[in-house]
């Protein structure tokens, strides 16, 4: 083909080639920040009552966020401006599996429950999905409110196993006074088979 039309493919062509050494060379660099920084705690899930289903992810934990670090992140929600989450300091990642890019964790905060279990919560500072063709959509229940960042709670027995839920299916409930993000209670369960992994 000549023409416009051939000039426009090949210039789409090369910005394709483009933007995947991008996306590989920024999953080749947060793999590299887990990897240097030592993981303080690993947990595994899979997607369920949300699209994609049955889809494998690895939560990573560098540091658990302090006071100061909470209070951080609650002003950026709270603000005007979400860019200033994503200048904040990494605390994790979540890796889809397959995926060579993880999506940073802004926010990691456990709170113990009764019977040795705890709740976890994460806060990422872009939605679950960016980085699909199609973004992740929940099926069967009434669309919340679509936010620049996903939240995702973890439920965990005293062994470590549980269920979780997300900002996909429940509300966000940021208090600004005790600098908490949690996500409100009565949400479906959409990650299974969550469980700490043994550390290395």
């Amino acid at each position: 083909m000549s023409g416009p039309w051939a000039l426009s493919s090949e210039r789409m062509s090369r910005w394709l080639i483009a933007l995947s050494l991008c996306t590989l060379v920024l999953g080749h660099s947060q793999q590299s920040d887990a990897q240097l920084r030592r993981v303080e705690d690993t947990f595994t899930a899979e997607t369920a009552g949300i699209t994609p289903a049955g889809l494998a992810l690895r939560l990573q934990v560098l540091a658990w966020s302090d006071d100061a670090a909470r209070a951080d992140v609650v002003a950026a929600l709270e603000g005007p401006d979400l860019a200033t989450l994503a200048k904040l300091p990494t605390v994790g990642y979540i890796w889809p599996k397959d995926s060579p890019v993880g999506y940073s964790v802004k926010y990691a905060y456990r709170t113990m429950a009764a019977g040795g279990g705890e709740r976890v919560t994460f806060v990422t500072d872009k939605p679950l999905g960016s980085y699909d063709y199609r973004k992740w959509s929940a099926t069967g229940t009434a669309a919340k409110t679509e936010h620049g960042y996903s939240v995702i709670e973890l439920t965990l027995d005293a062994a470590g196993n549980g269920t979780g839920t997300s900002s996909l299916v429940t509300d966000v409930v940021v208090d600004t006074a005790t600098s908490t993000v949690s996500l409100a209670d009565g949400g479906a369960a959409v990650l299974t088979q969550v469980r700490r992994q043994p550390k290395a």
